[in-house]
């Protein structure tokens, strides 16, 4: 027999937490699909009257400077997913993405590939950091992240101002590309997200307490470090699309993008609870948020982004109610799921024999073992009398049968009682 020592904790939460806490495999993705095809049709509603606009954003970039906002936009809310899937949401985003951003635009006078790799190497970074707290020291999500963003913008209050960009601009067939890319990676990691394999791996870490092993520490990594990475392509992105011909700085604005990122995030059916989300939920919100923002700004409605941003995330926390709504167990599906494999369903489905019948069955398994030992029949105690070692009684109704008789059955010398002769008892 072998039993788990303390030293052995690390084994026996590797092997055992997916069967402790997992969850029954109950995640319906028609909740998703319909929420995203209602986000569909309402971004396209909010972008037909976008284009309808005479003044505004749109009328001075078109649909070139709507995809260079886009872009930088869908990477973060995606950093934000991912982080959210693996339950350590990622409050860090915007603060990542500035670090990112001004360490590019620093290094700009070096090269494309030096500033790509200076600005993507400061995010991976920030990312191994705060995968470090969440995994090694298990910090909350939501704690780390502060930290880390805490941590990134008092570093830059001291830093100043990057030097001049020294890139030439990316042109537009440069920024369509990156808006598909960062729509068909998000879309990408939302079909990845939406294998049943990959949910039940995601479950034990949804259903583990704050602080406590699940073993699942490799996928809260990676999935914290991508999501660090994708806000600094986000903010690499961002100050590369908006930097202006004389070269001065465009950073992008921490707090409103972590806000924005995390609210289109939920808005886009990622669930604030972990595991579950969409596949192009996260797609569909940023244009829908993008475009509702440049309509408001171009019909002059008197309010500010960070509103529209807070908006989003009230409105993510309904639309997790629907997701967990939507994917809670019934009770005859928790009834047949926890009685699966018990013993008792077997005895169930055998048929009831009846007492009576139960009690004459012993009846006989007595006679014929009395009758197995050299004993009796006629004196076991069952449905026939007992009455000693005569088996005809004490009535005195048989003794002509007990007794010599001169007709020569039984007597001595006589022809014996036959078997032929038994017909006449039948």
């Amino acid at each position: 027999m072998k039993f788990d020592t303390p030293s052995r904790s690390d084994d026996r939460d590797a092997t055992a937490s997916a069967d402790v806490h997992s969850e029954p495999s109950n995640d319906r993705m028609a909740v998703h699909v319909v929420w995203e095809i209602g986000l569909l049709l309402l971004g396209g509603g909010v972008l037909f009257a976008l284009t309808r606009a005479s003044g505004g954003p749109f009328a001075d970039g078109s649909w070139s400077g709507f995809a260079a906002a886009l872009a930088p936009l869908v990477l973060a809310a995606t950093a934000a997913a991912v982080s959210l899937r693996v339950g350590a949401i990622n409050l860090a985003v915007g603060p990542i993405a500035l670090l990112a951003a001004w360490m590019f635009m620093d290094a700009s006078g070096s090269g494309t590939l030096v500033a790509l790799g200076m600005g993507l190497g400061a995010a991976v970074f920030a990312g191994i950091v705060l995968a470090t707290l969440c995994t090694w020291l298990r910090v909350p999500g939501w704690a780390a992240g502060g930290a880390v963003g805490g941590a990134i913008g008092l570093w830059a209050g001291t830093a100043g101002d990057p030097a001049a960009f020294m890139l030439a601009e990316l042109p537009t067939t440069g920024v369509i590309a990156a808006v598909a890319a960062a729509a068909g990676l998000s879309i990408f990691l939302g079909l990845v997200g939406s294998f049943t394999g990959v949910r039940e791996r995601l479950s034990p870490i949804r259903a583990t307490p704050v602080g406590e092993r699940h073993g699942r520490g490799g996928l809260v990594f990676f999935g914290t470090l991508l999501s660090a990475s994708l806000a600094g392509a986000a903010g690499v992105l961002a100050a590369w699309v908006g930097a202006p011909e004389q070269g001065a700085a465009a950073l992008p604005d921490p707090i409103l993008l972590s806000v924005l990122a995390v609210g289109t995030a939920l808005l886009g059916g990622t669930s604030l609870l972990g595991r579950r989300g969409g596949v192009c939920g996260t797609a569909f919100a940023s244009t829908l948020l993008l475009a509702f923002i440049w309509l408001a700004e171009s019909r002059g409605w008197s309010f500010d982004t960070g509103w529209v941003a807070l908006g989003a995330i009230v409105a993510g926390f309904l639309v997790t109610r629907l997701v967990e709504a939507m994917n809670t167990p019934d009770e005859d599906d928790l009834a047949s799921t926890s009685r699966a494999g018990d013993v008792t369903d077997l005895r169930d489905d055998d048929p009831v024999v009846p007492p009576e019948r139960e009690e004459a069955y012993e009846e006989y398994d007595e006679d014929l073992a009395a009758v197995g030992s050299g004993g009796d029949p006629w004196a076991t105690t069952g449905s026939m009398p007992r009455v000693g070692a005569d088996p005809f009684g004490a009535s005195g109704a048989f003794d002509d049968l007990r007794e010599s008789r001169g007709d020569g059955y039984d007597a001595p010398g006589g022809a014996r009682y036959d078997d032929a002769d038994r017909r006449y008892l039948r």
